[in-house]
């Protein structure tokens, strides 16, 4: 087994499920405001997000059309916000047995 820092010096990208959540909610709203009313936090952290994502994966994931303020998914990014759906809802899966296992514990 490799130890926990080796993943970095081999050059393996760690991806960032709070970046992918709000990755997801972007695309879903298509406004950068409105994703952060609805993530609960301000619209700062929302580009910050994606800015590092965008960064991590070397892909622009929208286009911005800064007249109406919206945004639109590239090719790219529908291709991320596909690995993203299924990597959120492993992690829910996860969450789901350990609570219930937890339960049983209790």
């Amino acid at each position: 087994m490799l130890p926990a820092n080796s993943i970095e010096r081999i050059g393996q990208r760690i991806l960032d499920m709070r970046q992918l959540h709000t990755f997801r909610v972007v695309a879903m709203t298509k406004n950068f405001t409105r994703a952060a009313t609805e993530l609960g936090c301000c619209q700062s952290t929302v580009t910050v997000h994606i800015q590092a994502l965008e960064r991590e994966l070397s892909v622009s994931l929208f286009e911005r059309d800064r007249s109406s303020k919206t945004v639109a998914l590239t090719d790219e990014g529908r291709r991320v916000l596909e690995y993203a759906e299924r990597l959120l809802a492993l992690a829910n899966e996860v969450n789901a047995a350990v609570s219930s296992a937890a339960r049983g514990l209790e």
